[in-house]
């Protein structure tokens, strides 16, 4: 028999149609993110230790998907709604307001303007598939981004490195593992000896496959993938297009890239040995996204 769908109350409001927003790191979700927070009554949380810690979970375990079904489905469900919850010491926009110790638990004043909630942290993309068990409204803006610019910002990250110290790759116990970007058994032999270049194209590589089975899991109504260097100079198109899709009024002033959007800065930043590891891991995606 099928189950009814869950309801989840945050800040006395029925959850409907989250929106999360997914790619690869460095790709883009933090301008579409800013957007998306500056409507009216989003709230569109990111980086919330309960989430991450449930997100990692999930892509440091990808078999949870599948083999805890249900059980993935309601961790996930639960981080959210607790960094969802908006009390003066949580709420970005009572930073730093000063209230009795009694109140500091109790719902803040933006709590009841917050109608809609989302979520736009690091590596949501590989919680999709059970994302979008958990919440069946769901709706999800990927982006996708040159992975040559995306190498070149990650080596430049130390938290993105972080996970590429020995150890991190749990290989052994996790195969094929979507979040390292390791799918085949000559992969996982070579993956040690791989520069920090290539494996930062594999999980590229490995983001930009995801989010081509999520175009063939999840209908047109419930996912839209936008294109990071077509967003400058389309900004109105672009926020249009975001507002039908999320039912909100997006603006288009949000979505303009303040400064370089760093678009083909691998030139200069990557060496000829990185370019070379980029294109022998990632070759037929750059190819077939149009980079090449």
């Amino acid at each position: 028999m099928k189950q009814p769908p869950h309801i989840l109350v945050v800040n006395g409001t029925k959850i409907r149609r989250p929106v999360f927003v997914l790619g690869a790191p460095h790709s883009g979700v933090g301008l579409v993110a800013r957007a998306l927070r500056r409507v009216p009554g989003f709230h569109i949380g990111g980086g919330h230790p309960s989430v991450l810690d449930a997100v990692h979970a999930v892509a440091r375990q990808p078999s949870m998907v599948h083999t805890k079904e249900s059980g993935t489905a309601v961790l996930l469900r639960d981080a959210l709604a607790e960094s969802w919850v908006l009390t003066p010491a949580t709420c970005p926009r009572c930073r730093g307001v000063s209230v009795p110790i009694r109140e500091a638990v109790e719902p803040c004043r933006h709590a009841a303007e917050a109608v809609r909630y989302g979520d736009a942290g690091p590596d949501l993309l590989y919680s999709a598939t059970a994302l979008a068990r958990a919440f069946g409204d769901a709706a999800f803006v990927q982006v996708i981004r040159d992975g040559r610019d995306v190498v070149a910002d990650m080596l430049d990250d130390e938290d993105q490195l972080a996970w590429f110290k020995p150890g991190m790759a749990n290989l052994d116990e996790e195969f094929p593992h979507p979040f390292f970007g390791v799918e085949t058994e000559e992969e996982r032999e070579n993956y040690p000896n791989l520069s920090l270049a290539g494996k930062c194209a594999l999980r590229w590589r490995s983001a930009v496959r995801l989010s081509a089975r999520l175009r063939a899991e999840l209908s047109g109504e419930q996912l839209m993938t936008l294109r990071y260097e077509e967003i400058p100079g389309t900004e109105i198109e672009t926020a249009k297009r975001l507002s039908e899709f999320v039912g909100a009024r997006v603006s288009s002033v949000e979505l303009v890239s303040t400064g370089d959007d760093g678009t083909g800065s691998w030139r200069s930043r990557l060496d000829s040995q990185q370019r070379a590891d980029v294109l022998s891991t990632a070759r037929p995606e750059l190819s077939r996204l149009g980079y090449l």
